[in-house]
């Protein structure tokens, strides 16, 4: 496989935050086919996922908006049709049908096609669960790697995006298909409010601004050693709980802002 420079992307479930971040960081270094269940217009006129998190860019022409469904296998492989790449944005977290179509059934789908149109390049993203409740989660554990195996338990998101990531996996390893799969925690504004300064920061918190920067790296990175990699996208906070060097010895990227204002107070 080859690094994108430049070229085509389709992005699927665009609509969400993470999606609003790639946009931004991508939208002047390639031609967009921006993808997500409902239009993407209605999506930037609604309410945000959560307080200050990012909506949207509704892209003019030579960029494309498209309605895309992904438990469609017909749809999303039109989608891939043209594409240099690809980037799977889509979640649903607490609907038992709806989470096994979308991150277990779209993450098949979208893999599948991306593999039959051959795509460059397939970025997947998904959750690292700090704690899970139960004795086998990682929420003690310290220094650890982008490459350690997930363990969702019995939580439908977890369950549901581990199957999906597994999917990913067999495509990369059996198909030719290049996987790279971004892992999140928390996301915040890279601007520190007043009343935040020194009140602390969980150990995997990740800006909006760097969530965005990461898919260009992303695209833009050399050839992986494997099919399939795993890269922790985090701010470098000091708790040592996860590793942050693999992202910049394979991918190049780091992340621009530690969030010191938040667990350092100033003299």
């Amino acid at each position: 496989m080859a690094r994108v420079n430049d070229g085509k992307i389709v992005l699927f479930g665009a609509g969400g935050p993470v999606g609003a971040a790639a946009i931004g960081a991508l939208k002047n270094h390639y031609r967009l086919r921006v993808t997500d269940a409902r239009p993407m217009r209605e999506i930037a006129a609604g309410k945000p996922q959560s307080a200050r998190a990012p909506l949207p860019e509704v892209l003019e022409p030579p960029h494309e908006n498209r309605q895309v469904d992904v438990t469609c296998y017909e749809q999303v492989q039109a989608a891939c049709e043209g594409m240099d790449a690809a980037i799977n944005l889509t979640v649903v977290r607490p609907e038992l049908q709806a989470a096994f179509a979308v991150n277990t059934v779209g993450a098949y789908n979208i893999a599948k096609a991306a593999a039959a149109t051959g795509l460059k390049r397939l970025i997947h993203t998904g959750p690292f669960h700090l704690g899970l409740g139960h004795d086998a989660d990682y929420v003690h554990d310290f220094d650890l790697v982008d490459d350690v195996p997930l363990r969702p338990g019995t939580d439908l998101y977890a369950m549901t995006k581990f199957l999906g990531g597994h999917i990913m996996q067999a495509f990369a390893e059996r198909r030719g298909l290049e996987v790279i799969t971004f892992l999140y925690c928390g996301f915040r504004p890279r601007a520190v409010q007043a009343e935040e300064r020194g009140k602390g920061i969980g150990p995997f918190y990740t800006t909006w601004e760097d969530t965005g920067e990461a898919f260009l790296y992303g695209l833009r990175a050399a050839d992986m050693p494997r099919p399939y990699e795993v890269f922790f996208i985090r701010s470098a906070t000091p708790h040592q709980m996860y590793r942050v060097d693999k992202a910049e010895r394979l991918l190049g990227w780091k992340p621009a802002e530690n969030l010191e204002d938040l667990y350092r107070i100033s003299s």
